[in-house]
């Protein structure tokens, strides 16, 4: 089990309107309790050791709130100061230094049922549900062993037009520290240094994918294991299904 993770947390929120006007979206409610409280939670049962926090729209609220510990989690927090002018990629960029061993990649935005994210437990993998309608974001096709054929990116142009064999990217990861480092690490720094600042990470993980570098083993998630919170609708959604 992975004793690191990092979560992104320094977007705004700003389709959920009303609700992050006053608190970041991981400070959203659900099941009575804000995300990132219940995934730090979720993280020290499974023997995380170290959360690396990434922020930027109100950061000193969440600062405020978390501290620099939870329970046995010991907090460690990465500002993006140019969150309003950038994307996730370069959020995911300044935590790496910080990185020493295995890690959860997450996001901020995430709701989990107890006791699934330690279906992450294998070795570089990548959690994924069955695409269904209404969904968006990137996809990703499976070979027959189970692991990542082609991951595509909502923008690509060769994106397929039917999804049934599709399946959505739950973005939650499991990364072997060292492949990381040696494969996805130099291909997110270029990205970056090429003036691509505004792309999410997944590309880098894309690239490295399509040359045969990099091997995710794909997780299958259920409709009842999480839920991602973009917008209004998806946190009614989350808050009736996942009731207290």
């Amino acid at each position: 089990m992975p004793t690191q993770a990092i979560i992104l947390l320094a977007g705004s929120g700003s389709r959920l309107g009303v609700y992050t006007e006053k608190i970041p979206k991981c400070m959203v409610e659900v099941a009575d309790k804000p995300l990132l409280i219940r995934l730090l939670s979720q993280l020290e049962k499974i023997g995380v050791q170290q959360a690396i926090l990434v922020v930027g729209y109100k950061a000193e609220l969440i600062k405020e709130i978390v501290g620099n510990s939870y329970g046995k989690l010991s907090i460690h927090y990465v500002e993006n100061k140019v969150w309003e002018t950038t994307n996730n990629i370069v959020s995911l960029n300044l935590a790496i230094d910080l990185l020493s061993t295995n890690f959860f990649l997450l996001e901020g935005d995430l709701f989990f049922s107890n006791g699934v994210l330690e279906k992450l437990s294998e070795e570089n993998s990548m959690a994924v549900d069955n695409y269904k309608e209404g969904m968006n974001g990137t996809v990703i096709v499976s070979n027959d062993n189970g692991y990542v054929k082609k991951i595509y990116l909502e923008n690509n142009p060769n994106r397929p037009d039917k999804y049934d064999k599709l399946f959505k990217t739950v973005n939650a990861y499991s990364m072997v520290y060292e492949i990381f480092k040696k494969e996805l690490a130099p291909r997110i720094q270029q990205l970056i240094d090429n003036g691509q600042k505004n792309i999410y990470y997944e590309q880098a993980f894309a690239d490295a994918t399509d040359d045969g570098i990099v091997s995710f083993k794909i997780i299958k998630f259920k409709q009842k294991d999480w839920c991602e919170i973009d917008t209004e609708e998806d946190l009614l959604k989350a808050r009736e299904i996942f009731k207290t």
